[in-house]
């Protein structure tokens, strides 16, 4: 087994894209275990595709109703264990050109899907790594009081921490491009990589920006 997944599992809910294929592919060369989703259209182009693979696990989910991100994130826990690390793809959106408002506000709204519906399931840690537009950072204050509120809702003093990379390919570089999807492959295995803003979500302090900008690189640590 590879040094670099030590067994971790992966979810990818939306496995069927491009962009997906390609990071399952890099993924499966490292013996993660793997929890995949797609729409009920494509869940059985995606079924075949994986059949036979060891480590891998599909079945259908429809991100824009929690009911059925639910079932996904119990049904994953139950087939390959305890989520380490979520890839949520909000590129593109069925095909469509939408405002950029629309486009966040669904993608927004799939994250805190999986947010919510992963938290029974989660440990001490758990990368949360969103593959969005470029004003796709918005969502991380968003997610921040998500899970805040989560946490008082169900009288915890602390909730499990999590890193969330959000990467935002430039329009000239689609997601469906082969080194986009190692881009992403990378960002799994490493502690840290380029081109990326980053948040630490906990509840365990007040809200305190850190980090440090340059032309490349943005990286943003919010404990709240």
């Amino acid at each position: 087994m590879s040094a670099k997944s030590n067994g971790k599992v992966v979810v990818i809910p939306s496995a069927h894209t491009v962009a997906g294929e390609r990071i399952t592919d890099g993924l499966q060369a490292n013996e993660y275990r793997l929890a995949l989703g797609a729409t009920p259209a494509h869940f059985q182009t995606l079924d075949a595709r994986i059949d036979g693979r060891e480590n891998a696990y599909c079945q259908p989910v429809d991100l824009d109703r929690p009911e059925s991100v639910n079932t996904f994130f119990q049904i994953a826990f139950s087939q390959v264990g305890q989520p380490d690390i979520i890839a949520l793809e909000a590129l593109p959106i069925n095909g469509r050109r939408l405002q950029p408002e629309r486009t966040v506000e669904i993608a927004t709204r799939r994250l805190l899907h999986c947010l919510d519906a992963a938290l029974p399931y989660l440990g001490e840690t758990l990368h949360f790594l969103f593959i969005a537009p470029a004003y796709g950072p918005a969502a991380i204050p968003i997610a921040t009081a998500f899970l805040g509120a989560q946490a008082a809702a169900n009288g915890k003093t602390s909730i499990p921490k999590v890193r969330m990379s959000v990467v935002s390919p430039p329009p000239a570089y689609p997601c469906d491009d082969a080194a986009f999807a190692r881009t992403i492959v990378h960002l799994i295995e490493e502690p840290q990589y380029p081109d990326v803003t980053e948040a630490l979500l906990s509840t365990k302090r007040k809200s305190r920006p850190r980090g440090t900008r340059s032309d490349v690189n943005a990286r943003t640590r919010i404990d709240a």
